[in-house]
């Protein structure tokens, strides 16, 4: 099975998280970047002020043919109860997703992932066939093998 996993990561946190994931199922991991986010403090506000007015910023997206996938993992962090604008940014595009497709979410303690789940799900043309979230402090630790393995588990039991 092809896979891919594409992801934005702001500070690194679900960068790695997306390379675990791309180590377990052998797949071809691509970033999504975006110029305005990157940097300190201040980079960090407008990221939080931009999600609560919606406003989609330009990003950056590799070049790709997706439909050559068997299986696309999508991932990015949680700001303000939805998924990360860069993101949001890349599903407008309406991507052509005709294989299997399954989103993770890393997360501060205050951004529980429902809302999230249900945003990609409304801007996706295909179902979720797996969510995984994982909270910054369990990526940060270390402590997230065991959740990897359940989701990668659900994959493939919707596979065989």
């Amino acid at each position: 099975m092809k896979s891919l996993i594409l992801f934005y990561s702001r500070t690194g946190t679900t960068m790695n998280v997306a390379n675990a994931l791309g180590a377990a199922l052998s797949a071809d991991i691509k970033e999504i970047k975006c110029p305005r986010y990157q940097g300190g403090w201040f980079a960090y506000l407008r990221a939080g002020y931009d999600s609560v007015k919606g406003r989609l910023p330009p990003i950056d997206v590799p070049d790709l043919s997706i439909e050559g996938y068997d299986l696309v993992i999508i991932g990015a962090p949680i700001w303000t109860s939805y998924p990360a604008l860069p993101l949001r940014s890349f599903l407008a595009q309406k991507p052509r997703l005709s294989g299997r497709v399954a989103v993770f979410f890393t997360f501060g303690g205050h951004s529980p992932a429902e809302k999230a789940v249900k945003m990609v799900e409304s801007l996706l043309s295909v179902p979720l066939e797996a969510t995984l979230a994982l909270p910054h402090d369990q990526v940060v630790s270390g402590q997230y093998e065991a959740a990897i393995d359940t989701f990668i588990a659900k994959l493939s039991a919707v596979n065989g």
